[in-house]
């Protein structure tokens, strides 16, 4: 059961780094653009790593990642809600994927 969850806070980190380039607006400057979607194929890598694996590993230390990627993910997805600049919430996106890469490591040993 741990291990579903696991994989669906990362698929949650990538909707959200999608989300995230969908929403930016066509004036964001390129570094911007660029960072998105570096971010998307992180979060995406991350996706696929996680569904192949499976994550089966239980350990404390997961939980507690996981705890910071859900956090995260809450963080992005709020800042979504309350029209946040796409430049101030890409801050956010990449810290949830950075959290969704260590959970793969971590499980990884």
């Amino acid at each position: 059961m741990a291990a579903r969850r696991y994989v669906n806070e990362i698929l949650e980190t990538y909707m959200l780094a999608l989300a995230g380039l969908d929403q930016c607006p066509d004036s964001a400057s390129e570094a911007i653009k660029a960072r998105l979607a570096a971010n998307i194929e992180r979060a995406e890598r991350a996706f696929a790593d996680a569904a192949a694996d499976g994550l089966q590993s239980d350990a404390a230390m997961i939980c507690q990642i996981i705890h910071r990627l859900t956090l995260a993910n809450e963080v992005s997805r709020a800042g979504f809600h309350d029209g946040k600049a796409i430049g101030d919430l890409l801050g956010d996106l990449e810290q949830a994927t950075e959290h969704a890469e260590n959970v793969l490591r971590t499980a990884r040993g």
